[in-house]
């Protein structure tokens, strides 16, 4: 399908290339997007930013990167930029800061620990396991080496079982 997408784009049917690409990716993407806002509503309004996006940026997809990769970089960078302004926003109530060294009640809930990560290691992480892309995939859509992803992943799961007491 991605073939007749670009065929359309070159015929300049811009119209029809982008109906075909949101009825192909929308779940894809917003799936993508809520695993990085965990927010279903926000998640939707970012979904639509994105293909917002997409639509202005059509014109000038050189198809260097395959299209689905092209689609899912913009769709990241504009949830990162949009959990980056959330997170300016956010307060958290007195009675709900915890004393230093106390254990989380939620030690073993995976999106909180994953949240405690750095945030490229996080990155990989959701990428890699969660959306199950491969390492050139998420090594595109980061724009970073393939190398650095694997170091990423690595850091990640030595960290993850840090923060769960396990040994690695």
């Amino acid at each position: 399908m991605d073939e007749d997408l670009q065929r359309w784009l070159a015929e300049g049917r811009r119209d029809r290339a982008f109906d075909g690409l949101v009825q192909r990716y929308r779940v894809k993407v917003f799936r993508l997007i809520f695993s990085i806002v965990a927010n279903h509503a926000r998640a939707e309004e970012v979904t639509q930013d994105t293909f917002l996006k997409v639509w202005l940026a059509l014109p000038s997809y050189d198809g260097r990167a395959s299209l689905s990769t092209w689609i899912y970089t913009i769709a990241r960078n504009t949830s990162l930029t949009h959990r980056r302004s959330e997170a300016y926003r956010s307060v958290l109530p007195l009675d709900e800061i915890r004393e230093p060294g106390a254990a989380p009640a939620e030690f073993r809930d995976i999106p909180a620990l994953l949240a405690r990560l750095p945030e490229e290691q996080k990155e990989a992480v959701e990428l890699f396991y969660l959306q199950e892309r491969s390492i050139e995939d998420v090594a595109g859509m980061m724009d970073i080496p393939a190398g650095t992803v694997k170091s990423h992943l690595h850091r990640a799961r030595r960290g993850l079982a840090k923060m769960m007491g396990v040994k690695s």
